[in-house]
């Protein structure tokens, strides 16, 4: 899928779960976008058709969001530029550049030592390098760029866009705390493209470090005449230094059809200190042969390493995982889109659930049987209604009342056995909604005790029934949910 996309999906999911009550999007606003979408979905929909549903919802919310608040919701649509990933790559090739043509020089007075060409010590790292991509290559995306180090660059090249929305509001509250969650979890998951991103331009870096010695090899040969020598503290005779340089350069020399010197020839430009000046070879030839070396050890490798990670890179990109940020939101949203919820209905009594309510209620719900649920809202029942015929049931049916109420059997009751008459299943459980009792109680000393006392009447109310006791807390309340 493309990232545009998947970044419209989690920005939507962000303001979804930040917007409690409503204010952004409305149920109606999701109804009519899932329905242009294409739900319901068939039930044997495959992976990228629920992720065609899910970009195409989001789109619409999206469009919906940004009319309706066009600053403060524009980073939904909006992703940052990319600029600060250009202006790193820049900054290395130039750098790279310039120290590979400084560590060209060829030696003083004219004269190279062939086994302290810069080129050999470029030529030995690499090869370290290798050795670390052969087992970054067995690694998973979970297991790529885990370090420390990582984090800081992800979130220096992964510019974010300034926080659009402040305010008192409910709606710039909303906005703005989703767009830090979704910066937050958007950044999480790029991780692993940026890494790659970071290690096809590092390999390119690479590339051209060599590159510009080699050049700078040749740019300084044409205008000096330079003599190669050999000295060194581990090879005292040239019997010893043959088969290195044939191990060493043996490759390269191959490819010009020339031969490594013999031990006579390497005896000849076996350089003393203190002895007489040693004339030397001409270096031409070992030039030669180190650049192709260069070239067939390290151009190559890190051209084909920097196409390898710009193409890992581009498929981590359209693959991200963002299922993983909050399996249980699409597990609902997908199962709800294609009929396999679990269908309740919560009959309120007698007040009316704001939308923050009612989406706290259905986590409650979804908690407590561990599966997706479709609440189907039934209209409040009024006091002094409780013997009425309550329409529209389906499913599990489920009374919804104000906990900090007091429990009567003319009231609660009466109500929880006109549903059991009419529900086309036995009413198992009752929700309890304690906000307005929480608010009320939390700062009081004696709090816990008055909600225990108040849980205690409850239990006593339905102590005959075979019936289940769920409370949806207060979002402020430190109080755990009871379940009786």
């Amino acid at each position: 899928m493309k990232t545009e996309n998947t970044r419209k999906i989690l920005a939507l999911q962000a303001i979804e779960q930040a917007d409690e009550k409503g204010v952004i999007l409305s149920e109606a606003d999701f109804r009519e976008a899932g329905k242009t979408a294409g739900a319901p979905l068939s039930k044997k929909v495959d992976e990228a058709g629920e992720n065609s549903f899910l970009a195409t919802r989001a789109e619409l919310l999206l469009i919906r969001a940004t009319s309706r608040f066009p600053e403060a919701a524009k980073w939904a649509t909006n992703p940052p530029a990319h600029h600060r990933m250009g202006l790193f790559a820049i900054v290395l090739l130039i750098t790279a550049a310039a120290l590979g043509f400084l560590t060209s020089e060829l030696g003083p007075e004219k004269r190279i030592n062939i086994l302290s060409f810069p080129l050999l010590g470029i030529l030995l790292w690499n090869l370290v390098i290798y050795l670390r991509e052969i087992i970054l290559l067995s690694k998973k995306r979970d297991q790529l760029f885990t370090g420390a180090a990582i984090s800081p660059m992800v979130d220096f090249l992964q510019a974010s866009l300034p926080l659009e929305a402040s305010g008192d509001k409910d709606d710039a509250r909303a906005l703005a705390g989703a767009q830090m969650l979704f910066e937050k979890r958007w950044k999480k998951l790029l991780v692993p493209v940026t890494g790659a991103r970071i290690k096809s331009i590092l390999h390119t870096t690479a590339m051209v470090l060599a590159l510009a010695a080699v050049g700078g090899m040749y740019v300084k040969g044409l205008a000096n005449e330079y003599r190669a020598v050999w000295e060194s503290t581990f090879f005292s005779e040239s019997a010893q230094l043959r088969p290195f340089l044939s191990f060493v350069l043996g490759p390269a020399v191959s490819v010009t059809g020339d031969s490594i010197p013999s031990i006579e020839e390497l005896d000849l430009i076996h350089w003393k200190a203190g002895e007489a000046a040693t004339v030397g070879d001409n270096a031409a030839r070992w030039i030669h042969w180190y650049a192709i070396t260069i070239g067939l050890f390290v151009l190559i490798p890190r051209g084909l390493l920097a196409v390898f990670w710009r193409i890992r890179a581009a498929r981590l990109a359209r693959t991200l995982p963002f299922r993983d940020m909050s399996p249980g939101y699409y597990e609902h949203l997908l199962a709800v889109s294609t009929g396999n919820t679990l269908t309740v209905s919560v009959v309120p009594y007698p007040l009316s659930p704001d939308e923050s309510v009612r989406k706290r209620i259905q986590r409650t719900l979804e908690s407590h049987f561990e599966k997706p649920v479709g609440v189907n809202w039934i209209a409040a029942v009024a006091f002094g209604e409780e013997e009425e015929s309550v329409p529209g049931l389906e499913g599990e049916t489920i009374p919804l009342f104000d906990f900090s109420s007091t429990p009567e059997k003319e009231t609660q009751l009466t109500l929880y056995q006109t549903l059991l008459e009419e529900a086309p299943n036995p009413v198992r459980f009752i929700l309890l909604e304690t906000t307005a009792f929480d608010q009320k109680t939390e700062s009081l000393s004696d709090g816990n005790k008055r909600r225990e006392a108040r849980m205690t009447a409850w239990r006593n109310l339905f102590e005959a029934e075979n019936v289940e006791l769920l409370s949806v807390a207060s979002p402020t309340s430190t109080r755990p949910s009871t379940t009786t």
